[in-house]
């Protein structure tokens, strides 16, 4: 009976865990919009920039940057490359973000490469219940798995103790 009691608390507390991804999702999201309206932004000032000095790109403009002599105007053009870049990978991220799979999702949300992005989403993070149904069946299959993982040592180790502890059948 107590095993049974500790088996639903694990698989509770597994589905109340695997429910959050879906919130820390939305959340992460949020968070990387702002910074994405702002690249965006500037993006946009850069793009105009070009344009209005007879370049094709901003890419392009930069390139010609980096060629000048002042060390000024080459480290102005890396910050600008920097923020190029930066822009395609929220661009990337906004979109696993917005119309990947929950384990997608999670993936990038769970990567150790962005530790202290997560760290700082986390820090207004609050928990919740997903409302879309999808997301709902996904973290119970989720759960049930993880509770299945979890369970299986212990019923190895349970078989393996009782028939350790049967007596062996005397032939005679």
């Amino acid at each position: 009976m107590v095993k049974r009691i500790i088996d639903r608390l694990i698989f509770g507390g597994l589905l109340i865990a695997t429910l959050q991804i879906p919130m820390l999702a939305d959340h992460y999201l949020q968070y990387l919009s702002g910074f994405y309206d702002a690249t965006r932004q500037q993006v946009s000032s850069y793009e105009d920039n070009a344009h209005r000095h007879g370049f094709d790109s901003a890419e392009s403009l930069i390139d010609a940057l980096l060629q000048e002599k002042s060390s000024i105007i080459r480290v102005d053009a890396e910050q600008k490359r920097d923020v190029l870049q930066q822009h395609q990978m929220l661009e990337q991220a906004i979109a696993t973000l917005s119309n990947g799979h929950l384990i997608e999702k999670a993936v990038y949300i769970f990567n150790p490469l962005r530790v202290d992005e997560l760290q700082r989403v986390l820090i207004h993070f609050k928990p919740g219940i997903p409302i879309d149904v999808e997301s709902i069946v996904i973290c119970v299959v989720i759960a049930f798995g993880l509770n299945a993982v979890l369970y299986i040592p212990l019923v190895l180790f349970q078989r393996r103790r009782s028939k350790a502890s049967r007596p062996a059948a005397s032939h005679g």
